[in-house]
């Protein structure tokens, strides 16, 4: 890992620091503005600026992210809103390409760049419309839709890494579960449904839990307890009508196909057995899959999942990871803080327009 990267990298780090820093006046501006402007909790906001935020990077990790990131004399980045602390790994990202980088924030959430920016003066270029050039590398975060539009437009010749839409999964083998170990494993699942009031795409949006049916209602329940709990402490955000609308569609439509457990303001809802199409679910809600096998059930979804958990033998957690052999693994209760190793998601290789 030579010094050159890490002192490139070093003032996103110290900005990183100071906005997490609530001593810090640009700590205190950060949890004075971004409340309203990511429609999260103060509390949320909080919760992530201390748990998510990346201020440091072993050698080791820099190195992997340096030989997974391909190189090129200038890159661009086209920030999402949905996640504001991915921002700095997004823009970590365009300077171990390039040590010259052109971001460009979302409109819908430009704070946390205009901070990092304020911090780390002169390590990248805050601008609103993003222009590359044949041969440069474009590193954009958002929704399907916006990608595809962006593929239309871009200049040919630039190598275009698009990150779309993606959610994060986990599986429980039920034959590894000790006596109340499944109300912990609810507890540390429950952080990472509802940061960033789960809209990101290492959110958790299904558990495929290999076992009984009975077994599943059990874990179901003990996950809807521990996400009302933990609502006392971290209340959800402002809604959307979108977003509420969704929610409530298909609160109705799994009531119908199985069992709806209230979940403070969302739900948890059990299939028997996995669903031919696998609803995606937002706004601190989730699924639970009863099923015989984990894995076989995961696996016609793996193009949408950016990252996954386990619980169960060290053969149970190899065949699942696998069955998703584009998606990062990461500890039970960690999906939202992987290592500093590279983009959070894995599923992409460089495209060439």
């Amino acid at each position: 890992m030579s010094a050159e990267l890490r002192a490139r990298l070093e003032p996103l780090f110290a900005a990183a620091r100071r906005i997490a820093d609530p001593g810090d006046p640009l700590g205190q501006r950060a949890r004075a503005e971004l409340p309203a402007q990511t429609r999260l909790s103060p509390q949320n906001v909080e919760l992530a600026l201390t748990r998510c935020l990346e201020s440091s990077a072993t050698d080791a990790e820099l190195a992997w992210f340096s030989a997974r990131t391909p190189k090129s004399e200038r890159s661009h980045v086209l920030l999402s809103a949905n996640v504001f602390t991915a921002a700095l790994r997004a823009i970590a990202t365009g300077l171990v390409a390039s040590p010259r980088v052109f971001v460009r924030a979302s409109r819908r959430e430009p704070k946390m760049a205009g901070l990092l920016a304020e911090a780390a003066p002169g390590s990248f270029a805050l601008i609103e419309e993003l222009r590359p050039r044949a041969g440069d590398q474009l590193f954009a975060y958002g929704s399907d839709a916006t990608l595809d539009s962006l593929r239309r437009t871009f200049t040919p010749g630039t190598i275009l890494h698009a990150h779309g839409s993606g959610f994060g999964a986990v599986a429980v083998d039920v034959r590894t579960l000790a006596p109340l170990e499944e109300i912990e494993l609810a507890r540390a699942l429950s952080y990472d449904v509802v940061l960033f009031d789960q809209r990101g795409c290492l959110s958790p949006r299904v558990v495929w839990f290999q076992g009984a049916i009975d077994g599943a209602r059990s874990f179901t329940r003990s996950v809807a307890r521990a996400l009302a709990e933990r609502e006392r402490d971290l209340p959800a955000g402002e809604l959307g009508a979108e977003e509420r609308a969704e929610r409530e569609r298909w609160r109705a439509a799994l009531t119908y196909a199985g069992q709806v457990e209230p979940a403070g303001a969302g739900f948890v809802a059990l299939l028997d057995g996995p669903p031919l199409e696998l609803p995606e679910l937002g706004a601190r809600s989730l699924l639970v899959v009863a099923c015989a096998d984990a894995a076989a059930a995961a696996r016609p979804h793996a193009a949408k999942i950016t990252t996954h958990a386990t619980r169960g033998s060290a053969e149970f957690s190899a065949e699942f990871a696998r069955a998703l052999p584009r998606s990062r693994a990461s500890g039970w209760g960690e999906l939202q803080r992987p290592s500093f190793d590279g983009p959070v998601d894995l599923r992409s290789l460089p495209e060439l327009g």
